[in-house]
């Protein structure tokens, strides 16, 4: 019996771990259902987007307008899969999510757009399937 609830707090207090910890990475995860955003100043979160991987031909960029309301914090891809976690992104691509982090650091309104020029954008077909995401973000 004791020994169960010693496996019950451990796995609880790691999930709680692990949680608190994506949390101060990403912030607040916001999805592409969620086109229109509010946040206070000072506010860390981030913009979420499927990413197949490089060696799919998936190319993320990022543009925010106006400067100055919010900072970019950088991007990072974390894996579907548990092998694609332990054996990284340059074992083969493999497909995850894209996170784009963001300090909201004045009020206003900004608008942010995700863009995946697929392959480059280098032919018709490429093109074809590339696409963006807009986000307009309101921090007040």
């Amino acid at each position: 019996m004791w020994s169960l609830a010693v496996v019950i707090i451990v796995v609880a207090g790691g999930w709680g771990v692990l949680t608190l910890r994506a949390h101060a990475i990403f912030g607040t995860k916001i999805t592409e259902g969620e086109p229109a955003v509010r946040v206070g100043p000072g506010d860390r979160f981030s913009l979420a987007v499927p990413d197949r991987g490089a060696s799919v031909g998936d190319s993320w960029s990022a543009t925010v307008t106006p400067a100055g309301v919010l900072a970019a914090e950088g991007n990072r891809k974390v894996m579907s899969n548990f092998w694609d976690r332990v054996l990284g992104p340059e074992a083969g691509g493999g497909g995850g999510t894209r996170y784009f982090t963001y300090t909201a650091e004045a009020r206003g309104t900004a608008r942010v757009t995700l863009a995946n020029c697929f392959q480059g954008c280098r032919d018709d077909y490429s093109r074809g399937i590339s696409r963006s995401v807009t986000w307009t973000v309101t921090v007040g």
